[in-house]
Parts: C-alpha cells; structure tokens; sequence
C-alpha cells in the first residue's frame, strides 16, 4: 500500500515537471542588455535566444553615460522629464537614481552622443525592448565609454536644474514719468 501510495506522488510529480518545467525559465533569465558607447548601438538578447541589435545616442560631452553593470530600477512607459520642459521619454526604463534610462526619443540623430546621458532609442525600437523587459527582466551592460564611474559616485542623485533667470522688471513710482534722450539734437518729431 504504501508503495503504490509512493508510485502515484511520483507519478503526479512527473505530470507536474513534464508540464511546468518547458515554460518555466531557469532562474535569472533575463533579457541581456549590451549598449556599446564606441559604436553608438544596443543589442539585446532574449533568453529565448531573440535578438537585436540597434542605433542609439548616449550622452553627449559633459553628459557622458557611465559605462558598468546595472539592473533595471524602475519601468513607465509614458514618462516626461522632470529636468527638461518635460521632454518625452516614451517607454523608459531607468538603471540610475539619478533618472538615467533607455527611453525612446522622437529626436534625430541616432548613431552619435546627443543626449544629457540616457540612452536613446527609435520609440518602435524601445516599445519592443520595453515589452521583453517587462516580462523577463534584464541586465543592462554599458562598454566603450571614456571612464567607468564609481558605484557611489553614480548613484549620487542629480540635481533639479534651476530655471534660467529672468530679467528684473525696473518699477518706477506711479508718478515718475520715464524720460527720454534723443542723440538727435533738437529735431521735433
């Protein structure tokens, strides 16, 4: 009794392996993010084996994206900059704290450094990405940079650029009337 007992919880755990075992991915698969600051291009791998490879523009001078390792901190597929006059930045997906991402861009340009330090992508391109990321994860790495930032000192939280200064508006008393020179002499006019 105790050995059919034992045959049929065998059994029922083969059921269950045969069944959940070939859509169930091994643990860590994820998406594999390369982006190559040299060549200006982004290839992705799906653990499926998916993959592609596309132009990008990383951050111009002053700007550069840090090259290293990172994983994704947080996803929002309609988002706008905060420290940009709100510029879109459809499908991002952020690897900083300092809110650097891979984000779509209606910009041209693709193929060089052009950005405050994200990683631009075509929006079709980024929505695919997006998708794969959502649903398997990913590891994101950056190559080909100038100089691999220090872990503390990336995660640093940028500062909110300060609005430009507007000219101060002269007041003068109600009563003062402004009063004119003319470098033309005594012509009337």
């Amino acid at each position: 009794m105790f050995r059919s007992g034992m045959v049929s919880v065998l059994r029922l755990f083969a059921i269950l392996v045969a069944v959940v075992l070939p859509t169930t991915l091994p643990a860590g698969a994820a998406v594999r993010i390369r982006i190559d600051l040299a060549t200006q291009s982004l290839e992705a791998v799906t653990p499926q084996g998916e993959t592609v490879r596309w132009k990008i523009s990383s951050g111009r001078r002053g700007y550069e994206t840090p090259a290293g390792s990172y994983g994704v901190m947080r996803m929002e597929a309609d988002h706008h900059s905060d420290e940009y006059e709100q510029a879109p930045m459809p499908y991002s997906i952020f690897f900083s704290p300092r809110g650097l991402a891979i984000h779509g861009s209606y910009e041209r340009g693709l193929g060089r450094p052009l950005s405050h330090g994200c990683v631009r992508l075509a929006v079709p391109n980024a929505r695919q990405l997006y998708e794969w990321v959502e649903k398997h994860g990913a590891t994101i790495e950056i190559t080909g940079g100038g100089r691999t930032i220090a872990r503390d000192e990336f995660e640093r939280p940028r500062e909110a650029r300060q609005p430009r200064a507007q000219p101060r508006p002269i007041y003068r008393p109600a009563d003062q009337e402004p009063t004119y020179q003319s470098s033309f002499g005594d012509f009337p006019f």
